[in-house]
């Protein structure tokens, strides 16, 4: 595993469930780490930030009008504004974009299995989806923190948890664990972790073509959340970076 610096991305659109932890993440990796052009709308605030810096690499991270998976498909006259704003106003054509959709697999916040279910089966490429619309759907399980732990832990001895309150709990117990202390070397770490849970549950899986993998992981993760035991750290935020090819690995497929 490496992280490819120099590469070049286009433009790359996150639309995200929190109004907080994800644009900490992603603008610590993007920003402060790689370097690249940013622009950022969220719900709560009314205005834009952007940071111009590599005119072959922009990163657009916006969130739902709602702190829901549903708000995917519903209410998309918020996401209309906001898209029609980046095109007009920052040169961001969202329609020739990859596109991204960060969510929690949080229970509490989440509740409709079924819909998450048919989210994984639609939203299966960042470009395209046939009939559907364009965008890869990314779980956290059970929450987005569980990608920060992987920077920093090996998550098979990290506890199962069944809320999101509930791994935001044990980031708070570990003070080691920040978002700021995300680091080159840390993103490999997370990279490392993401690879390896995948062999641990026996998944196979192809970086352009995970949607099978996905189902494969919320199978396995609401079979565990069920029986009681909580659900596995795991974060799909990790495939975005490999599809982008900003962490380079020899094997793609296990």
């Amino acid at each position: 595993m490496r992280l490819n610096k120099d590469k070049h991305i286009g433009r790359v659109l996150f639309i995200v469930e929190g109004s907080r932890t994800e644009f900490s993440i992603l603008r610590q990796i993007f920003c402060n780490l790689l370097g690249y052009s940013y622009v950022e709308k969220r719900r709560n605030r009314p205005t834009y930030f952007e940071s111009s810096n590599d005119r072959f690499s922009k990163i657009g991270v916006i969130n739902t009008q709602e702190s829901n998976i549903r708000d995917i498909s519903e209410n998309e006259a918020y996401l209309d504004e906001v898209f029609d704003t980046l095109r007009d106003q920052y040169q961001f054509p969202v329609d020739q974009s990859a596109i991204y959709y960060l969510f929690d697999r949080d229970p509490k916040s989440n509740t409709d299995s079924a819909l998450i279910e048919k989210y994984i089966l639609s939203l299966t490429n960042p470009y395209d989806n046939d009939d559907y619309k364009a965008g890869q759907l990314l779980l956290s399980y059970p929450s987005i923190e569980s990608y920060i732990i992987s920077n920093f832990r090996d998550t098979a001895n990290v506890p199962q948890f069944l809320l999101g309150k509930d791994v935001k709990a044990y980031i708070g117990e570990n003070t080691d664990i920040q978002i700021n202390r995300i680091s080159e070397e840390t993103l490999i770490k997370a990279a490392d972790e993401f690879l390896r849970y995948l062999s641990s549950e026996q998944i196979t899986f192809d970086v352009d073509e995970f949607s099978e993998a996905s189902h494969a992981v919320f199978t396995k993760q609401e079979a565990e959340y069920l029986s009681g035991q909580g659900f596995r750290l795991f974060s799909m935020l990790t495939l975005a970076f490999l599809q982008m090819g900003i962490i380079e690995s020899e094997k793609f497929e296990i």
